[in-house]
């Protein structure tokens, strides 16, 4: 097997659709693995990105029915941000606008997501969050035993699995354990008493009034045939797969979208007028249809997640020898060749570039690089429906492609314009005393930057608000 790399800076048209295929799932099962499958799995148990097409064509149903669940309790979540905000800041202060962000979106995917909450926005201590920021970094720097994952984890069953780990004093994987543990613990309370309640006929008063991703998984998968239905573990890690990835990517996109709007005060005062002039028409309660009505507001959150993905490269493994045709020929290293294919053996390493691919100027232009929402109130240069990206999200990569793409990209989307309507019709923002670093590990996150050099561990971002009169 070949230990070999292969770092794919611009994943273009031909090679894309190769990895992530629109029509079937063959080229993705029998080329490509995921590559920290293992691991991952090892610490969430089977997630939706790594399960049988069966379980995730289950979970697509209630996943795509963003509008049947409405913004209303989401909103409440951004309204109490904004509360906070303005208690902690009076009229004017610097504040970590990245912790709010972070317990908002973990609020929100709590309650429309798995029907819990979890009570960071009454601060407070919460082990799930701080447990779930662990998981990636963890095995970031366990990256030297992935090779050997997959025998591990077909060593005995589970239980023996578990014994040894007990008894190895590796320090990241006993932190790994420690950390999968209380997620572990909280998926399974949950699931518990989801499944009583559906027992018992009373989700309908609890949060979401059984309207969230959890319950109606667990009501769909009752009435499908016996040999699609989901297993008790399957269903347990799937609480801990959305509420893992679906809190730490949009508190990010959020965290940066709030940074890109500071950075440009007109793009900021714009969205703005529009925001107001909504409330104007519908009241300070918009719904599903008359958020995403908002044009600019919509642009805005485009324009962002395609500049500034959460997740900026994606890993896969190839299963097999294969050849990957590129869209644009390129010359060989003397020149005298033009390669339109390259070659990958079997067992390499394959690091997809999601940043270069949105940003990529032969198909969004020269300006490419540059924070422009406006670029999506007028038509799209033709190269970028030539290019025929297969992204789920607007011809961008942010939320992956083909059949195993995000299942949460919609949910994500009105997460982030519930809490930015909010803010951002409240306050102005403008950027904090200290430089900041988005680190590019796992999902990416901001870090203060010292002048000596070093850098926050704790990821932070400060920055200044100020209550923005009616």
């Amino acid at each position: 097997m070949s230990n070999s790399t292969l770092v794919l800076i611009a994943p273009l048209q031909a090679l894309l659709d190769t990895i992530f295929p629109s029509g079937g799932e063959q080229s993705t099962l029998d080329f490509l693995a995921f590559a920290k499958t293992h691991s991952l799995e090892l610490a969430l148990g089977a997630l939706t990105v790594l399960i049988a097409p069966r379980i995730y064509a289950i979970l697509r149903g209630p996943t795509s029915s963003v509008n049947s669940m409405g913004p209303g309790r989401l909103r409440s979540s951004g309204d109490i941000v904004a509360s906070r905000v303005r208690d902690n800041g009076n009229n004017t202060g610097i504040i970590d606008i990245y912790k709010w962000m972070n317990n908002v979106a973990l609020e929100m995917i709590g309650q429309a997501g798995v029907g819990h909450s979890f009570g960071v926005m009454e601060d407070k201590e919460i082990q799930y969050l701080d447990a779930s920021h662990q998981v990636l970094p963890l095995i970031n720097s366990m990256w030297y035993i992935r090779p050997f994952l997959p025998t591990l984890t077909r060593l005995g069953p589970p239980g023996f699995r578990r014994f040894i780990l007990d008894h190895v004093s590796f320090g990241p994987a006993q932190q790994l354990k420690k950390a999968a543990d209380v997620m572990d613990k909280m998926a399974n309370e949950i699931y518990v008493k989801k499944k009583e309640s559906l027992a018992n006929g009373t989700l309908d008063s609890e949060i979401a009034a059984g309207n969230d991703i959890i319950s109606m998984l667990l009501k769909q998968n009752k009435v499908v045939s016996p040999e699609e239905q989901m297993t008790e573990e399957e269903i347990i890690s799937q609480v801990n797969g959305l509420v893992f990835a679906g809190h730490d990517t949009t508190s990010g996109a959020l965290a940066r979208t709030l940074h890109l709007l500071a950075q440009e005060p007109n793009v900021q005062e714009q969205l703005r007028a529009e925001i107001r002039e909504a409330h104007s028409l519908y009241g300070k309660d918009l719904d599903y249809d008359q958020l995403n009505s908002l044009k600019y507001l919509d642009a805005v959150c485009r324009e962002s997640l395609r500049l500034w993905s959460p997740s900026q490269t994606l890993e896969r493994v190839a299963m097999k020898d294969w050849s990957l045709p590129l869209q644009y020929p390129i010359k060989s290293k003397d020149g005298k060749k033009t390669v339109t294919n390259i070659h990958v053996p079997k067992g390499t390493h394959i690091y997809l570039s999601i940043g270069s691919a949105n940003r990529d100027k032969k198909t969004w232009g020269e300006d490419a690089e540059k924070f422009n929402p406006s670029r999506w109130l007028q038509p799209l240069p033709l190269s970028v429906g030539e290019s025929k990206i297969p992204g789920v999200f607007s011809n961008l990569m942010t939320f992956s492609g083909g059949p195993r793409s995000c299942i949460g990209f919609k949910f994500s989307q009105l997460e982030m314009k519930i809490v930015l309507s909010s803010l951002i019709s409240t306050f102005n923002f403008e950027l904090g005393p200290e430089k900041h670093i988005w680190s590019p590990a796992g999902v990416v996150k901001p870090h203060v930057k010292h002048k000596d050099g070093t850098m926050d561990s704790v990821p932070s971002l400060r920055m200044k608000l100020t209550l923005v009169n009616e």
